[in-house]
This record gives structure tokens, sequence and C-alpha cells, in this order.
């Protein structure tokens, strides 16, 4: 794959320390930069940056959702004070807690650090001298400032999202940083219109990816695309956000996208395309990080910076080969759609009932899915299915994956004390009877597998690229737009055309009305159960709750919430302490 990695250590460095100190500005601006290289390595440090808070970003879209669940397995960890119940549960009000100050504060000094960043190359820029650099044309040199205004615009629009009242900073200079008005969060219709006005300027300055294939060289690159696709994110969402509806605007640019106004992007064959190791062939990515087994891979690596390297069940090594990558600790457990009183294959068994969550519910609704298939690697860098099911996890050899206290996994869309009884679905340590994260045990949930993990013989281990947006998402935000407008055939049409990749067989009776001789409603419930099907596990669920106003529903192991605040997420304390001028989110307890 080709890879655009493109990282200063002198930058890597400074980005731990205070990103407005002078002698760093001095350092850059006067001893730093002597050849083009020196200016692109500039440029593109941030984006390394904000790749790294995946880590981040993802945890915070998906775990106060309703898809996934970290239970507490065996004796054995996820425990870490109740914060995976708090995440579940939306129970943030502690603001000094661990959860608010690894996660909420983490991230908050995390992006204004790649703003810092992005500010400080951009300022650079503007006092080099330009004749001195002659192998840089004038176009560089304005798409180098655009490409540094669209990934500070991508950050901004992740920060308001989740906290909404947010400090505007522009531009590196201490002095100016240092003042009231700047360390002041601004009103949500400034930052709005500054995210807005960013993205809308920058289209014309930014590379149009060339040709009909993937984006190549151009993967890892703000392009045209990335940017109109970040206006469709802000438009889809401003009712949510805003309480003012602007899907017409949102409509206008899926359509300029899809008519390939910004360039020639098409849905790949097949739903993994976007995923799989040569992803940054696939013409259906607009936009994503980099990655390789050996450089950084953020998305995939096995320890705690990560998201899908915790995917997997324990000691699915063999069966996946990957034993040279060590055992797994999984984090990422599909949340159950059965309770315990009977094994789920049972003919009498008992599904729960509710309208969120039960992910397998949910896929098993439309037979012959090609992604609600047992994962399997069908050699060094070819797969199917996008999940590990309900059973045991066996090798080539026959030899069955066993959890850390010895019993044989036999997963279950569960969460109990089954150990060695869940392959007849006997609850075997009856203090873990309840269906409840602290009781779970190494058999409990199931898993989805988005990215492949191949062997790790054959030079495909963790080479996919992560992909931030793809253009699947342009079709699905046109057709919630036609949907919301009344248009629900012309909704379903859309969708069909993604979904029919999706199955075996796509009949009449998975079709939506509208096209394929369709017979399903589309539904308010099941546009947004699709949502999920399509998109799962790619950080975005919990935009998707708020926007269809479904956040504050019960599901499994939530009760319903009375009020709206948890929408946006707490400013820590710590953070608070820091910054005297900063206001808590309404809802919050604050400092005196």
């Amino acid at each position: 794959m080709k890879k655009i990695i493109i990282i200063s250590l002198a930058l890597i460095a400074a980005a731990c320390t205070n990103l407005d100190e002078n002698v760093y500005s001095s350092l850059m601006s006067k001893n730093y930069y002597n050849k083009k290289s020196d200016v692109v390595k500039a440029v593109f440090r941030p984006f390394e940056h904000f790749f790294e808070a995946v880590q981040r970003y993802v945890p915070m879209e998906e775990l106060p959702a309703d898809v996934f669940m970290t239970p507490q397995m065996d004796s054995y960890g996820w425990w870490d004070g109740g914060k995976w119940d708090q995440w579940h549960k939306h129970d943030w009000q502690d603001i000094s807690g661990d959860l608010v100050e690894s996660y909420f504060a983490t991230f908050w000094s995390h992006h204004y650090q790649g703003i810092a960043l992005c500010n400080l190359a951009l300022d650079d820029i503007k006092r080099l001298n330009h004749s001195k650099f002659p192998d840089i044309t004038n176009e560089e040199w304005s798409s180098f400032e655009a490409q540094l205004r669209c990934m500070r615009a991508y950050a901004y629009l992740r920060l308001f999202n989740l906290f909404r009242n947010c400090p505007l900073i522009t531009s590196s200079s201490t002095t100016e940083n240092e003042t009231e008005e700047r360390k002041k969060q601004v009103d949500p219709q400034v930052m709005y219109d500054f995210i807005e006005s960013e993205l809308l300027e920058c289209i014309d300055l930014l590379p149009e990816k060339i040709g009909n294939g993937g984006p190549d060289i151009y993967q890892g690159q703000c392009t045209k695309a990335m940017a109109a696709a970040l206006l469709v994110r802000l438009y889809l969402n401003t009712e949510a956000w805003m309480g003012y509806k602007a899907y017409d605007k949102c409509e206008e640019f899926c359509d300029n996208i899809l008519n390939g106004e910004y360039g020639s992007y098409k849905l790949s064959s097949t739903w993994y395309g976007p995923f799989d190791w040569d992803n940054d062939q696939c013409p259906e990515v607009i936009f994503g990080f980099p990655a390789s087994f050996g450089t950084t891979s953020w998305h995939m690596q096995n320890n705690y910076r990560t998201i899908y390297g915790r995917s997997l069940p324990f000691n699915s090594m063999s069966y996946l080969g990957i034993t040279e990558g060590g055992s797994r600790n999984p984090r990422w457990h599909l949340s159950p759609s059965f309770d315990n009183r009977k094994p789920r294959r049972c003919f009498e068994s008992a599904p729960y009932n509710y309208t969120l969550g039960c992910p397998t519910q949910k896929f098993e609704r439309y037979a012959g899915d090609l992604r609600y298939k047992q994962y399997k690697n069908t050699s060094s860098n070819t797969r199917e299915g996008m999940f590990f099911l309900e059973g045991y996890i066996v090798d080539k050899n026959g030899d069955r994956a066993k959890a850390q206290s010895g019993y044989d996994l036999y997963l279950l869309d569960q969460c109990g004390g089954f150990m060695a009884g869940a392959p007849t679905g006997t609850i075997t340590d009856q203090t873990r009877a309840e269906s409840t994260l602290f009781n779970g045990d190494m058999n409990s949930g199931l898993y989805c597998v988005k990215y492949p993990f191949y062997p790790y013989a054959g030079g495909y281990y963790m080479e996919p690229d992560y992909t931030d947006i793809r253009l699947t998402e342009i079709v699905y935000s046109k057709a919630e737009c036609r949907w919301r407008d009344g248009d629900k055939e012309g909704a379903g049409a859309l969708l069909n055309s993604v979904r029919k990749r999706n199955y075996q067989n796509f009949t009449s009776g998975i079709a939506y009305k509208g096209s394929d001789g369709g017979t399903v409603e589309l539904t308010a419930q099941e546009f947004l159960d699709e949502w999920m099907r399509e998109f799962i596990f790619e950080g975005r669920r919990r935009d998707d709750l708020i926007r269809w106003n479904r956040y504050e529903d019960a599901w499994w192991q939530k009760e319903a919430e009375e009020d709206t605040h948890n929408r946006i997420y707490p400013i820590a304390l710590s953070t608070l302490q820091l910054n005297p001028y900063l206001k808590q989110n309404p809802g919050y307890p604050t400092i005196k």
C-alpha cells in the first residue's frame, strides 16, 4: 500500500509540551524550514496527531450508545471502578471521576494540542519567505494552508459535537491566546459559523482526487470531497445541535459529492472494501488515515491505545493466525440480544424486546446478510463475515480457545456467569445469574470485526488504513434528508443502492419500498436500525441516536432518562481548574 506517513520528530516531541511557547515558534521558523520537505512535514504533523485520537473519539461515540458493552469478565478485569457501567448508563456527573478525567479531559486537551499544531504551522507558513522555496508553487502554498484549516475545522467539529461550548483559537501567539477573550468559550453559533465558513472557503483551495480509483496518494490528505463531507455532517446534525434545520444544504453537498464535482467516488462492490488491507485503493473512501504494521496503526494495535485491537475474543490468536501478536484483552462486546433464562438457540429462548440495542436481532431480520457470518480468514489477505458468532473458537488443528481460568470459550449472545456451562446455556456461577455488566464472563457477548486481522505471516497483518469518511455516509445522509422531507420511497431507493451488496439474495422482502420491487416499510425505527447495521463500530452511533431523538431511551442495562443534558459532555474538573474563564456545560456540577 502507498502510505503518506509524514512525521517530524521535532514536532512530535513538542506535541507533549506547551505548544504556545515562543521559543518553539522561533525554533521552527528560523531553523527548521530549510527545504520543501520540512514544510510538508510541518503541514501534515497534526494529521497524525488526530489519527492517534481515534482511541478516544470512537469510545466517546460508541460506549454511551446501545450497540456495545464492556462487561467485567470473570475476575480478570474491565471493572475499573465501574467506569464502563458509567459509560453505558450515561452516569458522568462526577466531573473529577476517572471516566471524565481519563476520557473527556484527555480528549479536550489532545484536540486543542492538535489545533495548536495547526495554528503554529499556519502562522509559520505566513511568516516564511516563500521566495526561498522555489520548488513550492503558489498553488501548493495555498493548498498547504487549506489542508491545515480543513484539519483544524475537523478538530473543532469533533469538539463542537461532544462539548458544544468551546474556546475558538486560531493563532499560535501566546500573547493573544492568554487573553480573557481567547480563553472564554464562544457562543455555539459562532463556532458553527466558523466551521462552516472554513470548510466552504477551503473547498476551492484543496486538491481534488484524480482518477476513478481509490484515494491512493491522496489518502491522509484533506481533499475537496473531504471538506464537503464534513459540511454534510455539520448540516445533517444542525437541527439536533442548533435547533434549526439545514437538510437542504446537507442534500446539496451530498449531490455535489455524488455527482463527482469534487472527484470521482463510487461504492465498493463489497461491504468490506472500505476496511480491507488495500482500502487506499477503494473508490468508496473519501478520507482515511494511512496506517501500516510497523509504522502507525492506532486503530488496530494490541494495547490500550487501540480500538479494533480489542474487538477480538480472548485467546482467538491461533484461530486468526496472529500468535505472534500476543493474547487479546477484549473490550468491545456486542450488547446482548437474549437474557439468561434459556440458551438463545433453544426454541423457547428469551430475546430482549428493547427497540434499541440487541444488534444481532437487527442483523437477523433479513436473511442472507453477508456481513452476519462467522469471521474467517480465507487466505493471507481475504476474509468473509464480520462477527464472532455463538459457539466455540476452533483453530485449524481443532483446538478450542480457552478462557484465562481454563474453561473452553463458547461465545453467547448473553451476559452472565456461564463459564463451563456456556455450551448448554447453564449458569455455572449462580452469584452471576443476572444479566449485568458486572456479571459477565469470557463467553459473554459476541464480537464485531470491522477491520480484518489477517495472519501475521504473509505481510497483510494490520495493514488497513483507518477509514473516517466513505461515500456510503453521503448516500445515507442524502436518504435521511429525503426521508425527513417526506420522500420515503426516494430515501428507500438510495439505501437500497448500497444495501443490495450486503445480501446474498436481495429480494423484495429485504428491499425498502422505492426500488427493486421492495416491500419493506422505511419507518423511523427501521432507518435508525439501518444506520446501525451499515455503520456499526464506525464511531457515530451516539450522533445518530441524538439526531433521531432516541438517546434518552432505555436499552439493556440502561433506564430511560428524564432530560437531555447528557447529549453534550461535561467539562472535566482539571480542565476547569486550568482555565478559570471556562463555564461548565448545563446540567453538570462546576467549581466555585
